[in-house]
């Protein structure tokens, strides 16, 4: 039997019954102003499908087929969910005779009457599971307001999976030990979760239940369902801890942010990370389920410390993002560094004594210095020319000061008489004016909009077409249409509203704001077309105004 089915072949299966032993409707309860259980639920369902995700996993389902019906062992409050979800959406036909709560006969009355024509007489609404339907029907219709509901409902029935768990009747009360049977067919992060799950909400003890008594079977009852109880508590108190930080990671700002890929698990770089700081000095393991069970997951202590230890990391990784400093910084260096995971090691990982600060590190990294270099200021030795002397220099020094030096030259953005290094002068020319824009943004304390890194272009403030009509000869030898000076960094989709254009017209496009121009929030960009004309002097003026905010900025003489 396959474990891994979506939602369309899930309600199939037949009718679901929750069991006497099982609490009511939950979650629709709210905590003061956090959202609902059932909030963050549909919300991760709307990010997930907002994000493309060809496959969202909402957890495991734990049952007993008996006679037809299928016993809720685990994951009640999920398939509830969906009923509800699927009525708002007016897929009552879908759901219809799918759920029964044998618990109390007005819930499963309440909830018969949502799909049927024929309703029945409830002997009292004011029980706990009706109040709570009745708020999950009203939060998931604010919900879902402004969704595509055809679209929506194509996704969860046949995107959306689960994994569906089928144990014997006997072992009904044991809700989660069939769980390690699922490995074959779950992702490495997925089998983490589960592994975490079931140990972190499992005491340090096995727990031997003997019979002893004449009412063995009612005390061994009694004393299962209680421990199940407090399991399934501190369970869904972990896995809700979960789905938020996997709720965060799909966000597709985030995933833009750290660069995940649709074929990567959301929280990989959560899990890789930590497994990076954690492992030995002297692990050479690679990270896979198997070796991280094996390392944090071999009993029930370490599965709880190591569970509390992803909490401390994911609220790390949440306030490096949210703050504008270190967004825009980290960002850089994620976007620049030659070993992505290493760097972000090197900052999470506590144990590290003076690091280099998100600045320091971002402006080597973006001089194409590698990890290595950055952190060990490693050196090289060359001989001072006209001389048999030598000398250490340091490499993040020397790429930076080469980068400068390049930007420096009469022609950066094209030299027909010295092409080996045309596209190494671009690639810096970009990197070192989204970097002014940035530091401008800072300023402003607000994050930088790192879409331009794939979307952007370099634009010649004086078009480039009409180069003949400047006159670069005297003092303006090293001045050219192509220089530094004449560039600055616009998003790509507002590119083709300047073509050839005057500088005069061109500054009238950006200064227009009855027209969406978004380039117009690049601070840097925006402080040159705040010039009255641009001829030769501008030029040159703003190439050496440039270069040497780049080289304060190295600290470069």
């Amino acid at each position: 039997m396959e474990n891994k089915i979506n939602i369309e072949k899930y309600f199939s299966k037949g009718t679901f019954v929750v069991p006497e032993y099982q609490r009511g409707y939950k979650w629709a309860v709210k905590d003061g102003e956090k959202e609902s259980s059932l909030e963050f639920f549909v919300n991760s369902l709307t990010t997930a499908i907002e994000s493309n995700l060809n496959e969202y996993f909402i957890e495991a389902v734990t049952v007993v087929e008996d006679n037809g019906e299928i016993v809720l062992v685990d994951g009640q409050q999920r398939t509830t969910s969906l009923f509800l979800l699927f009525v708002v959406l007016g897929e009552k036909e879908f759901v219809k005779g799918k759920l029964s709560y044998n618990v109390r006969d007005d819930s499963r009355i309440w909830l018969n009457n949502q799909v049927s024509e024929k309703k029945e007489d409830i002997k009292d609404e004011d029980v706990q599971d009706i109040f709570y339907f009745n708020k999950a029907i009203k939060q998931i219709e604010i919900l879902i307001k402004e969704i595509q509901k055809e679209e929506f409902l194509t996704f969860i029935k046949t995107k959306v999976y689960l994994l569906y768990n089928q144990i014997p009747k006997e072992k009904a009360v044991n809700t989660f030990i069939a769980l390690n049977g699922l490995k074959a067919i779950m992702k490495d992060e997925e089998l983490i979760k589960s592994d975490l799950l079931i140990k972190s909400s499992r005491s340090n003890n096995v727990i031997e239940t003997k019979v002893k008594t004449s009412n063995e079977g009612l005390n061994l009852v009694n004393e299962l369902i209680g421990i199940e109880w407090k399991i399934n508590e501190d369970r869904g108190r972990l896995a809700r801890n979960w789905d938020k930080w996997l709720y965060w990671w799909n966000q597709k700002e985030v995933k833009n942010y750290f660069g995940i890929s649709n074929s990567q698990h959301p929280l990989y770089y959560l899990l890789v990370t930590y497994w990076n700081i954690n492992k030995e000095v002297d692990n050479k393991q690679d990270f896979s389920f198997d070796n991280f069970k094996a390392k944090f997951i071999d009993n029930s202590l370490n599965a709880k410390n190591h569970f509390e230890g992803l909490r401390k990391l994911q609220k790390t990784f949440e306030d490096l993002y949210n703050y504008y400093e270190t967004h825009n910084y980290l960002e850089l260096i994620l976007k620049t560094s030659n070993s992505k995971e290493e760097s972000l090691r090197y900052f999470l990982d506590s144990k590290i004594n003076n690091k280099l600060t998100l600045e320091e590190y971002s402006k080597w990294s973006l001089a194409d210095a590698t990890h290595l270099e950055i952190i060990n200021g490693t050196s090289e030795t060359i001989k001072i020319e006209g001389t048999e002397d030598e000398t250490e220099i340091v490499i993040k020094n020397k790429k930076a000061q080469g980068a400068i030096d390049l930007l420096s030259e009469k022609y950066v953005y094209w030299d027909e008489n010295n092409e080996e290094f045309n596209d190494k002068r671009k690639l810096y020319a970009f990197r070192f004016l989204l970097l002014l824009n940035l530091l401008e943004d800072n300023k402003l304390k607000r994050k930088f909009d790192f879409s331009i890194w794939d979307n952007g272009s370099l634009e010649h403030i004086y078009p480039k077409s009409k180069a003949e009509c400047l006159n670069f000869n005297n003092e303006y030898l090293e001045g050219s249409v192509h220089c530094i000076g004449n560039l600055v960094l616009l998003y790509g989709s507002d590119n083709s509203s300047f073509r050839a254009k005057e500088f005069s017209e061109k500054k009238d496009t950006y200064f227009n704001t009855s027209e969406e121009f978004k380039s117009r929030n690049l601070l840097h960009t925006i402080t040159v077309f705040s010039k009255s004309e641009w001829k030769e002097q501008e030029i040159i003026e703003n190439k050496k105004t440039t270069i040497k905010q780049l080289k304060k900025h190295y600290e470069i003489n």
